[in-house]
C-alpha cells in the first residue's frame, strides 16, 4: 500500500507545524490569538502505543511525561499518515489495515475508512482515502462524503492540494480532480522511479534518467525540464516551494533547482551519495540517508549548505520529524530520543518508546476541551431522546508540527483578498510573507482564507516572470512586531522590506 503526503504531507506535527492552528475564544482577536494562542500552548510529542492502549504526551523539549488526565484508548496501529489540525485528528493505519483517527478534543478512536487503497493528507487538513474500487472519501470530523464517480485504475500515488484537490498519478499520467470539476484534467508525465509534490500541491516534480522533469498547475500540468549531471534517484521540495533537492546516483553531492527560475543552481556537497531525503517542515534542514545505511542519517544545513552531522536512526512513516522549536526527535535503538537539532545535544530519551508511533506539534488538554469530553462520553451513553448537552465555547488550539495550511473555514460566502495598493505601504515598512507561488489562484484563496480568519493579508503579484504570487501580512511598524504576528502563525515564514507595491506588475 503507498502513502504519499504532501510536503508530509507531513505529521501534527507540523509536520510534520506549518500553517495552523485550531480554534480560538470567540472573543479574542487576532493579535491576541497571534500573541498568546499557540505561544501558550506547549509543544509535545504524542505518543500512539503500537500494540494498543492509552495514548500518552511527553513535553518537549526533554520529554517529561504530561499529566494528561483522560488520555483515551487506540486499537494496535501500524503507520502514521498525519494530522488534521482544524479538526484535531491523529490519523493513522491500525494493524487490520483500517484507516483511524484519534479525536483529540473528545479522546475518542473513529474508523474512517474499513479498507483504503491510497490516503493523502493536504495541509489545510482535507484527508482523501481512494478505496479499493476506486471511489474516493472525503473524511472530516464530523463524517464522511463519497465524491461522484471514481479515479479508475492503474493509480500508482496520490497527492492532494489546497482546496479538496486530489492529485493521481499513474505510470505515464498525471489527473488533477476535484468533486466540482466534473472531468478530471489530465496529462502526461514521464515513468519515473521517485517523484515528490509540493506541499500545497501545485507542483510535481519527476525524477528521469537525465533530469527533472516537473508540472505546476499555474501551466495547466504542462512539463519543463531540467538537465542534471547526474541520475536522479529522490526528490523533496522544500516547505516554501522555492527549491527542489535531488539526489544523484553514485554522486557525493545533492542536485539543487530553482523552481522559479527553472535552471540548476550550486550542487551541495555530502559524505557520499543519497538513497533518500527528508525536508524538515520548517525549513531548516533537510535529513539524507546513504544507499546501504539505512540506520545512518546525516544532517543537512540549508543555511550553510553543508552536513552538520551524522545519526544513528531509522525511517519509518512518522520519525525523524523535527519539531517547530527546533527538536529533532528520532528512534535509537529501542529509545525514542530528542535532539537540538543544530548541535544534535541529547535533550530528553524515552527508553522503550522506539516500538510505537509518535506526532509532534502544540496540544495542552483545557477544562473546555476536558468538559468535551465528559460531554462526547454522556452522548455516547445517553439514550436516543436524551437532550443534547451545550458545548464548551472554546478549546486550547492544535498547531502542527510539519507546517500545515490555512485553518480549514465552514462553508462562507468567498472574500477576495485585495491587491495591496502602494498608498497602504510607508518608508521602512516592514511584512510578513507567509507564501510565495507561482500559481495565482492558489495565492488568492491561501489569502482569503487569511483574511477571513482576521488577519491582514494582501496579494502581491510577480514583478516579473522569474518573480512569484506572493501573500503578506502587514504593514508593520518594526521588525519585532511583524516576528510577534509571525510566530502566532504557526507556519514558515519570513520577515521583509518588500511590499506589495515593489512586486506589483505593470
Amino acid at each position: 500500500m503507498s502513502l504519499r503526503r504532501l510536503f508530509p504531507l507531513i505529521l501534527l506535527v507540523t509536520a510534520c507545524s506549518g500553517r495552523q492552528s485550531g480554534s480560538t475564544a470567540a472573543n479574542e482577536s487576532p493579535g491576541q490569538r497571534a500573541l498568546e494562542g499557540p505561544r501558550s500552548v506547549p509543544p509535545v510529542a504524542v505518543r500512539l502505543p503500537a500494540r494498543g492502549g492509552q495514548v500518552r504526551a511527553y513535553r518537549l523539549p526533554t520529554l517529561a511525561s504530561e499529566n494528561w488526565a483522560a488520555g483515551g484508548r487506540v486499537s494496535p496501529a501500524r503507520t502514521v499518515m498525519g494530522v488534521d489540525v482544524p479538526g484535531r485528528r491523529l490519523l493513522y493505519r491500525d494493524s487490520s489495515g483500517a484507516i483511524d483517527a484519534f479525536d483529540l478534543v473528545a479522546s475518542l478512536q473513529k474508523t474512517v475508512a474499513a479498507k483504503g487503497r491510497f490516503a493523502a493528507l493536504a495541509t489545510d487538513g482535507t484527508f482523501l482515502v481512494i478505496g479499493p474500487d476506486g471511489g474516493v472519501t472525503e473524511s472530516q470530523p464530523w463524517g464522511s462524503q463519497r465524491w461522484p464517480g471514481t479515479v479508475g485504475g492503474g493509480v500508482r500515488a496520490a497527492f492532494v492540494g489546497l482546496g479538496s484537490r486530489l492529485i493521481v498519478i499513474r505510470r505515464d499520467s498525471i489527473a488533477l480532480i476535484s468533486p466540482e470539476a466534473g472531468t478530471p484534467l489530465t496529462a502526461p508525465v514521464p515513468d519515473a522511479t521517485a517523484f515528490a509534490a509540493s506541499r500545497d500541491g501545485d507542483a510535481v516534480a519527476f525524477a528521469t534518467d537525465s533530469g527533472l522533469v516537473v508540472v505546476e498547475d499555474r501551466d495547466e500540468w504542462r512539463p519543463w525540464f531540467v538537465r542534471l549531471a547526474g541520475t536522479p534517484t529522490a526528490v523533496a521540495f522544500a516547505p516554501s516551494g522555492y527549491r527542489i533537492y535531488v539526489a544523484l546516483r553514485n554522486r557525493s553531492e545533492l542536485a539543487l533547482v530553482d523552481r522559479f527560475q527553472r535552471k540548476e543552481r550550486p550542487s551541495i556537497p555530502l559524505p557520499g551519495p543519497a538513497a533518500e531525503l527528508r525536508m524538515d517542515p520548517w525549513g531548516r534542514v533537510v535529513l539524507v540517508t546513504p544507499p546501504g545505511h539505512d540506520d545512518e542519517t546525516w544532517i543537512l544545513g540549508v543555511a550553510a549548505n553543508r552536513v552538520a552531522g551524522r545519526l544513528r536512526t531509522r525511517w519509518a512513516s512518522d520519525l525523524p520529524t523535527i519539531s517547530e522549536g527546533g527538536v529533532l526527535l528520532a528512534r535509537e535503538g529501542r529509545a525514542v530520543v530528542a535532539r537540538d537539532v543544530r548541535s544534535l545535544d541529547s535533550l530528553g530519551a524515552i527508553p522503550d518508546g522506539a516500538g510505537d508511533l509518535w506526532f509532534v506539534g502544540r496540544w495542552r488538554p483545557s477544562s473546555a476541551i476536558a468538559a468535551t469530553r465528559q460531554e462526547a462520553r454522556q452522548v455516547e451513553a445517553a439514550p436516543a431522546s436524551s437532550a443534547p448537552v451545550e458545548r464548551p465555547q472554546s478549546a486550547a488550539p492544535v498547531v502542527a508540527a510539519t507546517p500545515p495550511a490555512t485553518p480549514r473555514p465552514a462553508p462562507v460566502r468567498v472574500v477576495q483578498a485585495p491587491e495591496a495598493p502602494a498608498a497602504a505601504e510607508r518608508p521602512g515598512a516592514i511584512w510578513v510573507q507567509v507564501s510565495a507561488s507561482q500559481s495565482e489562484r492558489l495565492t488568492r484563496d491561501l489569502a482569503a482564507a487569511l483574511v477571513r480568519s482576521g488577519h491582514p493579508a494582501r496579494v502581491a503579484s510577480p514583478a516579473s516572470a522569474a518573480d512569484s504570487w506572493r501573500v503578506l501580512l502587514g504593514p508593520y511598524a518594526n521588525r519585532g512586531a511583524a516576528d510577534s504576528v509571525a510566530r502566532g502563525l504557526g507556519r514558515p515564514y519570513w520577515i521583509t522590506g518588500r511590499g506589495p507595491s515593489d512586486a506589483s506588475g505593470p
